[in-house]
């Protein structure tokens, strides 16, 4: 790769690793929020209500910012990448509607959400909850069917035979897709499950009973990964041998992400025997709550971030991947940019900038309690 290969690679691989990790983050709070407000409208449980409000908030910070950076990824795509944006809109269609068509639905849903609570009848608040949290799970069930285009061409496949109508509908049939999907859901609604345990071991924040409703949702979906992450790669041995071999360190391996794959795998054990302790002292929401607990939220999306970097830059020195061998990123540049090493640095400074703002707004929005402009009573 030539200076701006490198750059286009890896400032696409950086804003698909901070959107995806908010993302993340989005999911499931906002599905644990929905489901917290039914519960309390169902058993009559304020505290309930209470939880569902505070979670909602950890939705509502960090939502902005996960919108932000899928902005910036668009604007890099159409700028350093537009034959692959191309390709993805063309071919992608349905795939992208769904996406979008989720994203239109969702963020009026967290508006009505936010501010109808308590000023409509609570069944119909439910069922806006309800339409907010699985709007968020259509959006990645649209967009990943572009990793899964990219790891293992099925409906560009058919395209670039000719057959491009006939491979809108054959993206939905690309047999990377499925354990791919599965592995994502269950990766967000595990993170929401330990952020939320996590922000209520904050101290002023804190609640037995709400940490442990988080932390069964994060030991629930956390248990499934390992049965997902199998299935998604032994999937890449048969149809992405290349990114299978990168992976595991193989003899035919182009980028060795085996040291970290081995060091995700011994953050989720971790995360693992953290959440053992804390579950033994938390006891079903009657114990007490440590601060233990503060670091399954951070160790959650290291999860997914490690996972993440590997699953993308596993492609490495690819773009699009063709079985053992692939596309470089050069095939669908801009030719028409050259981009200055100093303008790099540039770019990259500000984005480290921007990233630190944000944790520090994150932090005081949710933490000083700017977001508290309803009494929770």
């Amino acid at each position: 790769m030539n200076t701006s290969e490198l750059f286009s690679f890896n400032l696409l691989g950086l804003a698909t690793l901070v959107h995806i990790a908010f993302v993340n983050i989005t999911i499931g709070t906002g599905w644990i929020s929905a489901m917290a407000r039914y519960l309390a409208w169902r058993r009559s449980d304020p505290s309930l209500e209470i939880m569902a409000r505070r979670v909602f908030k950890i939705l509502i910070v960090h939502e902005l910012f996960s919108g932000v950076w899928g902005t910036i990824i668009t604007v890099i795509l159409a700028g350093l990448f537009p034959t692959l944006l191309a390709i993805a809109t063309d071919t992608l269609f349905y795939p992208i509607l769904i996406a979008l068509s989720a994203i239109i639905i969702r963020i009026p849903s967290i508006a009505l959400f936010w501010y109808t609570w308590g000023k409509v009848k609570p069944s119909i608040h439910v069922v806006i909850g309800f339409i907010m949290a699985v709007s968020g799970f259509a959006v990645p069930m649209g967009f990943r069917y572009i990793f899964a285009e990219i790891t293992s061409p099925y409906g560009i496949a058919a395209a670039l035979e000719g057959s491009r109508d006939l491979a809108r509908l054959q993206v939905f049939l690309n047999p990377i897709y499925p354990p791919l999907i599965l592995h994502t859901v269950a990766g967000a609604m595990s993170v929401g499950g330990f952020i939320t345990a996590s922000f209520f071991a904050i101290r002023g924040n804190t609640s037995p009973k709400f940490l442990w409703i988080g932390l069964w949702h994060g030991v629930l979906f956390l248990a499934l990964q390992p049965i997902l992450g199998l299935w998604y790669l032994l999937s890449l041995s048969e149809k992405a041998p290349l990114l299978y071999n990168n992976i595991l360190g193989g003899v035919q391996a182009t980028y060795n992400l085996l040291p970290m794959f081995t060091g995700k795998l011994v953050v989720i054990a971790s995360l693992a025997a953290l959440s053992l302790v804390i579950w033994r002292r938390v006891k079903r929401g009657l114990g007490e709550v440590t601060r233990l607990a503060l670091g399954l939220g951070p160790l959650a999306i290291l999860v997914v971030i490690l996972g993440e970097y590997i699953n993308d830059a596993g492609r490495f020195p690819y773009l699009v991947l063709l079985g053992d061998k692939g596309l470089p990123p050069l095939v669908f540049s801009n030719l028409y940019i050259e981009i200055p090493y100093m303008l790099v640095i540039a770019v990259l400074g500000v984005l480290i900038i921007f990233i630190v703002g944000f944790m520090t707004t994150a932090y005081y929005a949710l933490n000083k309690r700017f977001l508290a402009d309803l009494p929770e009573i």
